[in-house]
């Protein structure tokens, strides 16, 4: 991944907004790598025993560097993440049902309001008192730039999020460079707004937040519906054959994408290295913007009083997170 002038991998990880309105030094956001990827059928066991093996991975890989992290079932308070790692895959077959929620988080912080350079969001509903129709599960990963330190030229990224999609099948997904911000949802909301002038300004900068994006990515009576298009997008078959059936899709792209298949849906590759744009100059980036045109009938809109952004303005935050979501349409 070429890194813009003489900026390096640690460069891009010391990039970091305070909260004025918190205690000194405070990291509300920072940059970072993203991967959040969407499932279809999240009370199925499978999907829950697959989302596990991809959470234990993820603790393999990074799990150092993990300082304390959410139950598995949701409740309660984060507390500190144990030396020997929390076995997701052993939890799944000897005490998960369905009628509690599959809901570990971890942090790369002990305090996890703040944002860190590692972290790890996995959701799958349970079933009561009653389950949020269509929602999807999700598996959500922040990593730093730093990991790429003597990974030129291997694609680890690339490579690392193929792997996931081959392991969950998601529906659909995204990866890139992102904003990071706490993986707490209410802290997350808290400070969106020191996110948003980043958003506006860099469209190819992802900012997510997969509890909120899976709950209106259902459209009764339309299924299931898509966030959009990052550098790394993933679409499975179904998606596809809504877009016009994979053939009709792919002759579409030009050279600029590569195709990385896996079982039920692919993985595209939005041009050669990951772009963030710049509205200043007008700049939005060219394969960002084929793609997103392409699956455009798929993209989400979020209804009346519902919000991804908060930018405080005067502007209605449903009406900012829509165009935001639309940033590719048109000049943004």
């Amino acid at each position: 991944m070429p890194l813009p002038q003489d900026l390096t991998f640690d460069d891009l990880d010391a990039i970091q907004i305070e909260a004025e309105e918190r205690k000194p030094g405070f990291v509300a956001v920072r940059l970072g790598l993203v991967c959040s990827l969407y499932i279809r059928d999240p009370y199925a066991p499978d999907v829950r025993a697959r989302l596990a093996q991809c959470g234990d991975q993820y603790q393999q890989l990074f799990g150092e560097h993990l300082k304390s992290y959410q139950k598995i079932d949701g409740t309660g308070n984060p507390i500190p993440y144990p030396a020997e790692g929390v076995n997701l895959t052993k939890y799944v077959q000897e005490k998960d049902s369905l009628d509690k929620s599959f809901a570990p988080v971890f942090y790369g912080d002990a305090d996890y309001h703040v944002a860190s350079k590692y972290g790890l969001d996995i959701f799958a509903c349970s079933t009561r008192p009653s389950p949020i129709q269509g929602k999807p599960a999700h598996f959500s990963a922040v990593i730093p730039f730093s990991w790429l330190k003597d990974k030129d030229g291997e694609q680890a990224f690339q490579k690392l999020v193929h792997e996931w999609c081959q392991i969950l099948k998601p529906f659909h997904g995204y990866a890139g460079i992102g904003a990071i911000q706490s993986m707490d949802m209410t802290e997350k909301k808290r400070t969106s707004y020191l996110a948003y002038p980043l958003a506006r300004r860099f469209p190819g900068l992802e900012v997510d937040d997969p509890g909120v994006v899976s709950n209106r990515m259902w459209n009764r009576g339309q299924g299931l519906k898509i966030k959009g298009v990052n550098w790394l997008t993933a679409l499975d078959n179904q998606c596809l054959e809504e877009l016009g059936g994979r053939d009709k899709v792919l002759s579409q792209l030009d050279n600029t994408f590569v195709i990385y298949d896996y079982d039920g849906g692919v993985l595209i590759q939005a041009g050669l290295t990951p772009q963030l744009g710049d509205v200043n100059t007008q700049h939005v980036p060219h394969s960002y913007r084929m793609l997103s045109n392409i699956v455009k009938p798929l993209r989400m809109t979020f209804p009346d009083g519902h919000s991804l952004m908060q930018p405080r303005t005067e502007a209605s935050n449903t009406e900012v997170t829509n165009a935001w979501l639309a940033r590719f349409d048109d000049p943004f």
